[in-house]
């Protein structure tokens, strides 16, 4: 089993540089991409919300958000029934970069992918389905203990 982790670790750690590579094309930081896809999906939710959607403190997504507001990405604003609560809203250039970023994954997992079959894509799915689903149930019961 060590040899199959160990092949995991290096197929993420490859994984998340490519993506990584193929996104800094469009000037984003490490975590922005979700962030703006949630916003395309998601405009104007609270400042809150990404943070538990993307696992990060509130101070980690407050100093990424000044970054993308600073490059004309999103824009915040108070919520106008409770001043305490931020939201955040992409704007027009956001979108644009969102589309492109988009697109250029499409492109990406297409190169990746291209040497398997659809049947290979399709127990590749379900092995790693299975995998994240025991992962989660050996999370919820560390939790209940």
């Amino acid at each position: 089993m060590r040899e199959v982790e160990k092949l995991v670790r290096e197929v993420n750690r490859l994984h998340f540089t490519v993506f990584h590579q193929t996104l800094s094309q469009f000037g984003l930081g490490k975590g922005q991409p979700p962030i703006l896809k949630h916003l395309s999906l998601n405009d104007g939710c609270k400042q809150s919300d990404i943070a538990k959607l993307e696992h990060l403190t509130a101070a980690t997504v407050t100093v990424m958000l000044q970054t993308m507001e600073k490059n004309g990405l999103v824009e915040r604003r108070s919520d106008e029934k409770d001043l305490r609560i931020m939201r955040v809203y992409i704007t027009q250039k956001g979108l644009e970069v969102q589309k492109k970023c988009d697109e250029a994954i499409e492109e990406m997992e297409k190169k990746i992918y291209e040497d398997f079959s659809k049947d290979e894509i399709e127990s590749f799915k379900k092995l790693l389905t299975k995998k994240r689903d025991s992962l989660k149930s050996i999370l919820e019961m560390e939790e209940k203990a």
